[in-house]
């Protein structure tokens, strides 16, 4: 029988080749691309295909050559070098999973459209919406802030105008609390830090608007929405102290006055610990209900890596539930106490549930990112807005930005052949035109 017998230089002559063939078509095709200097795992896959390429061709070359690298490397101790080199692969992979995004980020100071986005600049931080009875406003949470991410400032209400495009105050008037817990008192003149918010019409026919507030103490305000000529205004009618260890976010109200409100992590967070969730994706948080009757519970299932926004399908009695460190959307079934649907998206936001579908903002990037933006008014990070089946959480629109007049969004709110979009931090709200070509 005759013996093959391949000699050495043959193998290394053999992957030398294979290492052409595989990674230098790799780094042709990356260089083609628009943007392959600016997402990171672009970047490191086209330096590791043209690093491998070349060591090919070396090796092709000169085949001695990795003969000689193995006899020095065996010469030497080999954990001087092992432990080391692993702990710097170890730093690049954290590096890597907290950084996506590396290109520029334009300075935007000008209030133009770009297409297909349109802004309207007269409202601060829109970080949430929600759209009046009669389609012609909106209300906008403008957000001061929130720790330990930056300084947490307070912020206001206001009325947008869908028709003008104009910023309009909200008038406020103060009667008793008697839709929430008895335990907190508002007055003409009190300061207030709004976050997430929900707009329902309750039992009673009444209107109630609820308010995450962060200032003074964590709380979730009560309004009602009234009538006031051509415009709106609200009625303080109480407020629900939350837990003294709660941070919350966002809140969804029930027509009978209930609510669910997320509590994103522990107020004593400090921002190692946050980027630690951010990297890790351990749960910082859960979902709280609350009735007049019994207080605040934990919703069981509802445990995730800071859920965030969050809204309630009274007719299924489905709660859905954003975790934003953790990149996921979730669907609880009250009714079995089970999670019946999730999806994976990056960093989702709010939530809005609307016509039998489920809208979700996500930001394009890693949180590291988000470190570049400070001192800017409009940060231009690349986004998406998602529009989701409210069962299955299976995609039915995507819509996808990045280097335009807008970012870091938060929320998007379908009203007619628009899709507004909130963020929390800007000097602006955007709209995409839907109907527009």
């Amino acid at each position: 029988m005759m013996e093959l017998f391949v000699s050495s230089d043959q193998v290394i002559r053999f992957f030398a080749i294979g290492y052409i063939v595989i990674f230098l078509p790799i780094a042709l095709w990356l260089i083609s691309l628009p943007d392959s200097t600016e997402i990171l795992w672009k970047l490191v896959l086209l330096v590791v295909s043209i690093v491998a390429a070349l060591e090919g061709l070396i090796f092709l070359v000169f085949p001695d050559l990795p003969k000689k690298i193995v006899n020095f490397y065996l010469s030497i101790n080999f954990y001087l070098w092992a432990i080391p080199s692993s702990l710097i692969c170890f730093l690049l992979a954290l590096f890597l999973l907290a950084r996506s995004y590396i290109g520029p980020i334009p300075e935007i100071t000008e209030c133009e459209p770009d297409y297909p986005l349109s802004v309207v600049c007269v409202v601060n931080n829109p970080e949430d919406l929600a759209v009046t009875p009669d389609n012609n406003f909106l209300i906008v949470s403008e957000f001061g802030g929130i720790e330990p991410l930056e300084e947490m400032i307070p912020g206001k209400l206001s009325l947008l105008d869908l028709i003008t495009e104009e910023s309009l105050p909200l008038d406020i008037s103060y009667s008793k609390n008697t839709w929430g817990d008895g335990l907190c008192i508002r007055k003409s003149g009190d300061l207030i830090g709004p976050h997430g918010i929900d707009l329902v019409q309750r039992d009673d026919d009444l209107y109630q608007l609820a308010v995450v507030n962060h200032i003074e103490y964590e709380s979730v305000e009560m309004y009602e929405l009234l009538r006031k000529g051509s415009q709106w205004a609200l009625n303080w009618r109480g407020c629900v102290k939350a837990p003294i260890e709660s941070y919350l976010n966002d809140v969804s109200l029930k027509s009978d006055g209930s609510f669910f409100v997320s509590h994103m992590y522990d107020r004593e967070v400090s921002i190692t610990t946050f980027l630690a969730g951010a990297l890790f994706k351990y749960d910082t948080g859960y979902v709280l209900q609350w009735n007049n009757k019994e207080g605040f519970s934990k919703v069981v299932g509802s445990e995730g890596a800071m859920p965030n926004g969050i809204a309630f399908d009274q007719s299924k009695n489905l709660l859905y539930i954003n975790d934003n460190l953790g990149d996921k959307v979730r669907v609880l079934d009250l009714t079995q106490n089970k999670e019946i649907s999730r999806t994976f998206l990056n960093s989702p936001d709010n939530l809005i549930l609307k016509n039998n579908s489920l809208w979700v903002t996500t930001l394009d990037h890693e949180i590291l990112d988000t470190l570049r933006c400070s001192g800017m008014k409009v940060c231009t990070l690349p986004f998406s807005i998602y529009e989701l089946n409210p069962i299955s959480l299976e995609e039915k629109n995507r819509f996808s930005f990045k280097k335009t007049i807008f970012g870091l969004p938060t929320v998007a709110l379908p009203i007619g052949n628009k899709i507004w979009i909130g963020s929390f931090r800007s000097d602006r709200v955007a709209y995409l035109n839907t109907e527009r070509k």
